[in-house]
């Protein structure tokens, strides 16, 4: 409960702080110890998982930070409006106003503003196959869930066809009657969208007049975003979603957050030459376009990179996919299925048994025991049933994915050789089993529209994985030769 707090208070100030910051500042807000160990630690969590960036200080001796609401607070960019659009009075938010604001936020989410008038939402049926490019920074392959939140009607049509795309659906658009006219909106005029408030999604849109607009600088705009974009590459891989690359990309150049001759990012996208949305595993990034994105070098599934404990220290070090809230997720799983043997619990969690059956470092035992019994003394079965059954699914998914990769990385198969970017899809399975355990890891239940989108996605993962194992299992004995091949010519397979 203590970490629970801690990091809810972590959150909300990383959420809502929009002035720089030192480490410090951080450590004094949560009142903990200023020592190298915490500093070392927080630093670590924060480049890890993209919450805040460090700049160095202007004397180029020091460093501050800077979250994400810091970056883009007060930061402008530009939507351009299609025809249908501006004849209808309306703005599909989309994924246009990526990554600048809050990504915790859905669309239908935001709160828009001109001036001082509020723009209210107004229902509008469209094509759902027209709905694609306005949401493609998102992945299309999450489009039909974005759409299917949208709005109850949608999410009734969506269900009703298993997620397979209705010729039509309504989305919640922005009613822009007011801005398009009353300011006379003109061909080759833009919106110019301002984030007023980054945690809470409030943007203010107005229009910027075509005569402002000056595609030349345009141009050169774009093209130091794709030269960041390159660098993110190179310097961050594909990361965990296409919002964070653009994240990094402005943070990497914070001049392309100030100037006045921006462009459109869906202009941009489809402008440059040497980056675009590719597939990868079973979602999308952007890459070097037209080029396959590389699986990861390695098969470590380490989820924690600043261990809370000895007990998450021990899986960090041992490469496994497992947090405090994991650990949480299986014990309520284990009670769920009204075990009594707790080393059944033990062997779930650490599916290591290469040269000692059953042994766990005393570390995770004794964690898992005491976070055991305190679940113990009040746990419901009945009143967790629906979410016990749930959870039930993805801790299975989990092992399952865990104990296979072990298996391929016992084998010396490296993530890159197999093909068919079939390691990517094993990690994007497992990241979104871990995102699903770690919503179950309380037994408070989710809302029912969670559970909904949850059941969906454990019965879709679990079908993933199945097709991803039984196509790798199939080239597998190829891959064994070639790795004893490898081996003969006195290459290191492992490396």
């Amino acid at each position: 409960m203590m970490k629970d707090q801690f990091d809810q208070r972590l959150m909300a100030f990383l959420h809502k702080r929009i002035e720089p910051f030192t480490i410090d500042t951080i450590l004094e807000f949560l009142e903990t110890p200023l020592n190298s160990q915490n500093r070392e630690a927080l630093s670590g969590y924060l480049l890890y998982n993209q919450f805040a960036y460090v700049n160095l200080s202007d004397d180029g001796r020091g460093e501050y930070w800077i979250t994400r609401a810091g970056l883009f607070t007060g930061k402008k960019l530009l939507i351009r409006p299609s025809t249908q659009e501006v004849a209808r009075g309306i703005l599909i938010p989309g994924s246009r106003l990526v990554p600048f604001v809050n990504p915790a936020l859905l669309p239908h989410e935001l709160s828009f503003v001109s001036g001082s008038r509020t723009l209210h939402r107004t229902p509008v049926l469209m094509s759902t196959a027209s709905l694609y490019s306005l949401y493609r920074f998102f992945g299309e392959e999450y489009t039909p869930q974005f759409l299917a939140l949208d709005n109850e009607k949608n999410r009734e049509l969506f269900s009703e066809n298993d997620y397979v795309d209705p010729e039509e659906c309504t989305v919640m658009a922005v009613d822009m009657k007011d801005v398009y006219w009353k300011d006379t909106f003109s061909p080759g005029d833009l919106i110019q969208a301002t984030v007023v408030d980054w945690y809470r999604g409030i943007v203010n849109l107005s229009v910027l007049p075509a005569s402002r607009i000056h595609k030349r600088r345009q141009k050169e705009w774009m093209r130091l975003l794709e030269e960041s974009l390159v660098n993110v590459f190179e310097l961050f891989g594909p990361g965990a979603s296409m919002e964070e690359q653009l994240s990094f990309a402005f943070y990497l150049d914070q001049s392309l957050l100030d100037d006045p001759d921006a462009a459109p990012l869906n202009d941009f996208i489809d402008w440059s030459e040497k980056t675009g949305i590719e597939p990868y595993g079973v979602e999308s990034r952007l890459w070097y376009r037209d080029t396959e994105i590389p699986a990861q070098g390695t098969w470590n599934m380490a989820i924690v990179s600043a261990p809370a404990n000895p007990a998450e220290e021990s899986f960090m070090q041992l490469g496994l996919p497992v947090s405090n809230y994991i650990i949480d997720a299986y014990i309520l799983d284990f009670l769920f299925r009204r075990e009594t043997a707790v080393r059944d619990l033990l062997d779930r969690l650490v599916p290591i048994h290469d040269t000692s059956p059953s042994f766990t470092p005393p570390a995770i035992e004794r964690f898992v025991t005491q976070r055991l019994s305190r679940f113990g003394e009040h746990y419901n079965w009945f009143a967790d049933h629906e979410q016990g059954m749930l959870r039930n699914r993805f801790v299975i998914l989990h092992n399952a994915l865990t104990v296979f990769i072990l298996h391929l990385q016992n084998a010396g198969i490296r993530p890159n050789r197999i093909p068919d970017q079939g390691a990517v899809v094993l990690g994007q399975i497992m990241a979104h089993t871990i995102s699903a355990l770690e919503i179950l890891s309380t037994t408070e239940t989710p809302d029912a529209g969670e559970m909904e989108s949850l059941w969906l996605s454990v019965e879709g993962m679990e079908e993933s994985f199945f097709e991803t194992k039984t196509s790798i299992q199939e080239v597998l004995p190829g891959l064994m030769k070639k790795r004893f091949s490898v081996i003969k010519e006195g290459e290191n397979p492992d490396e």
